[in-house]
Formats: C-alpha cells, sequence, structure tokens
C-alpha cells in the first residue's frame, strides 16, 4: 500500500517537473495544483529542450470521436451544498429538545462494549454525528433517527466482517448512546441566506440560482476535463513512444527527488532515512518508482509535442505574455512575471503549447452528446 501511495505522489511532482503547470490544464488532479502551489519557493531548474518527433511515431489525431454525457444540476445536489455552506457559516439550529430526524447532526455521548467490557475506540463525549452521514457502522445512524433529546438508548449492532480491527471484525456489540442536543438545517429564508453568504445575497430565491449556476460550471469544467483526458487517450492508443528524451527524465528526476530532499530537511532527517521511514523504500527503490513515474507524465506531453512539431505551431511572444497573465490569475500569483520564477519560461512555454495543441485536436473531433436515455441506460 505504501508503495502505491508513493507512486501517485511521485506522479504529481513528476508532472511538474515536466510541464507544470501545464498538466492540471489538461484534466489531472487538484494535488498537483496544491503541490505546485508548495513547489513555488524553489528555485526551477533549467528545462531542456527536445524534438518529440525523434522519440514518439504519432499516430491519428484529428477527426477523433468523443462522447459528452449531458451535464444536469438534480435538486438533490442543490440542497446538498445549500446544507454544506450553511454547516460552514455555522447557522444550524440548535434543539434542545425534539427527536432525530435523518440529516440533522445529533451531539452525542456513547460507549460501546464488546462483551459487557468497553473496547478501545468506542467510546466518545460530545460527538457531532451527521445522521445519514455513513460515518458508523451500519445501524448505528438509522437507530438514532426518533431517539429524543435527553434520552439514552442501547444499539444492538455488528461489525462489518472485513473490518480494519481483528478485535471488532464480525462482532456482535452494544452502542450505548446519550443525544445531548440537535442540529439542523433552518428554513431558508432571506435572513439566513443574507448571514451564511455575508449579505453577498440576500434574497433565497437568487443565492438558490447561484448556488445552482456554480455546480453546473463546476460539472462542465468536469465534463472539459473528461473530454480533454478521452481524445488524449485516443491519441495515445494509436501512437508509439520509441524513446524518451534522457535530458528530460534526468531533469525531471532531479526536480523530484530536490522536492522530497526539502521535505527531508524539513524534518531534519537525512534523505535515506526519510524515504525509509515515509515510504518504506530505500534509495535505489525510490529512483527506480521515478524513473516509471517519470516516464508515464512525460507521454502526454511528448505526444502533443510531436503534434506540435508536425502542426508547425509555437507560442508567440504575444500568446506568451497573455498566457502568463492568465495562469498567474488563475492559480494565485500576483503577476505573470511571479509565474515564470516560479517555474521557468521554458516550462510555461511547454504549458501554453500543450493547451494550444488540445485545442486544436478539439477543434477538429468529433463531439457527440449522449442523451439522457442513454445515459440512464448506461448507469
Amino acid at each position: 500500500m505504501k508503495r502505491k501511495k508513493m507512486m501517485m505522489a511521485l506522479m504529481c511532482t513528476v508532472c511538474l517537473a515536466a510541464a507544470a503547470p501545464a498538466v492540471v490544464f489538461a484534466g489531472e488532479t487538484e494535488s498537483v495544483t496544491e503541490a505546485a502551489e508548495e513547489q513555488t519557493e524553489t528555485e526551477a531548474l533549467e528545462r531542456p529542450e527536445y524534438k518529440a518527433l525523434d522519440y514518439v511515431t504519432l499516430g491519428t489525431y484529428k477527426g477523433l470521436t468523443v462522447t459528452k454525457e449531458p451535464v444536469e444540476v438534480t435538486e438533490d445536489e442543490i440542497d446538498e451544498e445549500i446544507r454544506s455552506q450553511v454547516q460552514q457559516a455555522d447557522a444550524m439550529e440548535k434543539f434542545d429538545e425534539g427527536q432525530i430526524e435523518n440529516g440533522d447532526i445529533a451531539n452525542i455521548d456513547y460507549v460501546g462494549t464488546l462483551n459487557g467490557e468497553a473496547f478501545d475506540g468506542g467510546t466518545a463525549k460530545g460527538y457531532d454525528l451527521e445522521i445519514g452521514s455513513g460515518t458508523f457502522i451500519d445501524g448505528f445512524e438509522d437507530g438514532l433517527i426518533g431517539v429524543s433529546v435527553g434520552e439514552t438508548v442501547d444499539l444492538p449492532l455488528t461489525f462489518p466482517e472485513y473490518y480494519g480491527s481483528e478485535e471488532l471484525a464480525g462482532q456482535d456489540v452494544i452502542f450505548t448512546v446519550t443525544v445531548n442536543s440537535i442540529k439542523r438545517v433552518p428554513e431558508l429564508t432571506d435572513e439566513v441566506v443574507s448571514k451564511i453568504t455575508d449579505g453577498e445575497y440576500t434574497e433565497t430565491a437568487a443565492y438558490r440560482d447561484a448556488v445552482t449556476e456554480n455546480l453546473l460550471a463546476g460539472k462542465e469544467d468536469q465534463e472539459e476535463s473528461m473530454i480533454n483526458s478521452n481524445l488524449l487517450t485516443l491519441i495515445a492508443n494509436t501512437s508509439k513512444i520509441n524513446d524518451y528524451p534522457q535530458e528530460m527524465v534526468d531533469y525531471s528526476m532531479q526536480n523530484m527527488t530536490a522536492y522530497y530532499q526539502e521535505y527531508a530537511d524539513m524534518y531534519g532527517m537525512e534523505f535515506a532515512d526519510f524515504l525509509e521511514s515515509f515510504f518504506g523504500m530505500t534509495e535505489e527503490e525510490f529512483n527506480e518508482e521515478a524513473d516509471k513515474a517519470v516516464k508515464q507524465n512525460l507521454q502526454q506531453e511528448m505526444y502533443l509535442k510531436a503534434i506540435a512539431e508536425t502542426e508547425g505551431f509555437d507560442i508567440s511572444d504575444e500568446e506568451f505574455q497573455a498566457g502568463c497573465e492568465e495562469y498567474a490569475a488563475k492559480y494565485g500569483y500576483d503577476t505573470g512575471d511571479d509565474l515564470v520564477k516560479a517555474y521557468g519560461e521554458e516550462t510555461v512555454r511547454t504549458s501554453l503549447l500543450q493547451d494550444k495543441v488540445l485545442d486544436f485536436v478539439r477543434e477538429n473531433a468529433v463531439i457527440t452528446e449522449e442523451s439522457e436515455s442513454e445515459s440512464e441506460t448506461e448507469e
């Protein structure tokens, strides 16, 4: 398990080393963006140049067909988002009497016993539990629905057969639970809306419309990233990487090693001790995994760069300046120059070029929209 987690971490770091923040724009995970922010204080190494067509046999990249799923937001999703914002704003309505309903947050004390003895990790006081969240084992939350504030109940339950604790796996236990209070989402009024939005919205209808639009925009962004990802997969399926530019592999390995060396320094540890303690790896094993991750993450860049070379694409000075400002605004830099200082000009140019090629591939692709009936059938 440690090895698998390490591989994921290496892949995120390599993305930065290879073409940050380009991979973010190609639909990679948010963890890459977070890692990029952590690395901005590290002086960027000079990024080597290479010709992708020396290493890539390019397949089909025009006329690709992908399917776009319909994007919609359900009433349940809107209600859940509003609920989340109410909780974040600490605007839940508290009750010192009444019965627990599904969706409430119940403040409880509980003691879990096995064969009459309290077991480790089974006791807490003043715990806030969202009913229906599935946080606790099956039957616990459902067993509290209808219980009144101030009431104490015994819940006879059984831990799952494959529970993490061998002592408790498959065991019959009893949880004795006392309900202290209940918090519930209040009726959504103009006053409540104003409170949870710090006055940005003062009307319930306008607020609900804004929540709907934000959720829809988020889903549309996800769908756009999925389309890009599917197009890249189709390109990879008909293309072939014959070898990797060693200078880029070395460059990425240097970046990755420096990244984790900083963490080792932060903990006051030797690099070898850090790898062993946190990832269960020797330096040799680290280098082997890093090499695999580096090459895997270079593939996307190499395919897109090969297309750019075939089509004669480049980034003009005007495109570079505009792109720097756009990246800076999107990723929290004061100016485009700050972004370039953090990543280096060649890295930013590579990122912009990848964006440009992806736009070209999309313009020459056939994107069909899946009907709702087709989507429901698949589900």
